[in-house]
């Protein structure tokens, strides 16, 4: 694992690997308390997790990547667990996991499978809920725990005003862009939450997947919308054109070389876009992303997206190596 010291409280944690949904990037505070925030470091978790013993662990929201680092530190640590208020039986009940998100698209078995005897994702027994504000916070140091909702349910963004430091948690603040592929999801939350932290005065921007950005961060931000606004106009051409709902997604909405990948994830890429397809089309049915947000007209005229390379900037010191 990588990590980079932001400030003498801050530091961001990125794991080695993060393919497959089995790791993300996350951040650790030193303060009064040692506070981790999605510290899923893929197999070096559970030894770093004992050798920085944290009395707070905090999970941004329940997607596999994020929460299933939660049990470990219920299990090696005497962490106290924090979910986001409003996600408590995604991360606590597993037939509740897996009903709202494979079930409507008849993969429960094969997610299961994958997620839980092959990622390890478990039910966390002992928890606190937290909510937004500074329920976080403690006497050295603030933590505005910012509602991000629409990735999922409640998910959260973690802003350190002081140090004018945003951990954005799962934005889509990357070259992919946002990710919306469960029926939980919601593109206008996402939009309206995007739209709320480019507002923010930040000078480094953390990221789950795309790492540190120390310039360029409005850039950024609208690259991710933009994409958003192209994913839309890609449904609408082609629903116009007549294809069928089965063939937009066969050419791809997130992912578009399904066919190459081999099963289960051909499956579940094709569930992802499947659920993607659909945020889209209601949304195109109502008027689209630009009826609800006439602020993001001035992106469409821009030229075409470009993939965006995150900026590994460290801005002070960095060490590397196993935790």
């Amino acid at each position: 694992m990588k990590r980079t010291r932001i400030t003498d409280q801050l530091t961001y944690l990125e794991p080695d690997d993060m393919r497959l949904f089995k790791a993300c990037a996350g951040v650790m505070v030193q303060s009064t308390r040692k506070l981790l925030i999605d510290a899923n470091m893929g197999p070096e978790t559970t030894a770093f997790l004992q050798a920085e013993k944290p009395q707070t662990a905090v999970i941004s929201h329940y997607h596999l990547d994020h929460g299933v680092w939660g049990a470990v530190a219920q299990d090696y640590t005497q962490a106290e667990v924090f979910i986001p208020s409003g996600e408590e039986r995604y991360l606590t009940d597993i037939g509740y996991f897996l009903d709202q998100t494979a079930g409507p698209y008849g993969l429960v078995e094969a997610w299961k499978q994958f997620s839980i005897e092959g990622c390890g994702y478990r039910e966390i027994e002992r928890y606190s809920t937290y909510d937004i504000g500074g329920s976080l916070s403690d006497r050295r140091m603030s933590i505005t725990c910012l509602d991000t909702t629409g990735h999922s349910p409640s998910h959260r963004s973690f802003y350190f005003p002081e140090d004018k430091v945003l951990f954005t948690g799962d934005m889509g603040v990357d070259r992919f862009g946002p990710w919306y592929g469960w029926g939980d999801c919601d593109l206008r939350y996402i939009v309206a939450s995007i739209l709320k932290l480019r507002s923010l005065d930040v000078e480094v921007l953390l990221t789950s997947h795309g790492g540190m950005l120390t310039s360029n961060i409005g850039t950024a931000w609208d690259h991710a919308l933009r994409l958003l606004l192209e994913r839309e106009r890609g449904v609408a051409t082609r629903l116009e054109k007549g294809l069928s709902p089965e063939a937009i997604v066969a050419e791809g909405i997130f992912f578009p070389h399904k066919s190459q990948v081999p099963e289960p994830m051909r499956s579940f890429l094709t569930m992802w876009d499947t659920a993607m397809f659909d945020h889209h089309r209601k949304l195109i049915e109502h008027g689209g992303l630009i009826r609800f947000f006439p602020e993001l007209t001035r992106l469409v005229s821009d030229p075409p997206l470009k993939r965006m390379k995150a900026k590994r900037q460290r801005p002070t010191r960095t060490t590397s190596g196993s935790a």
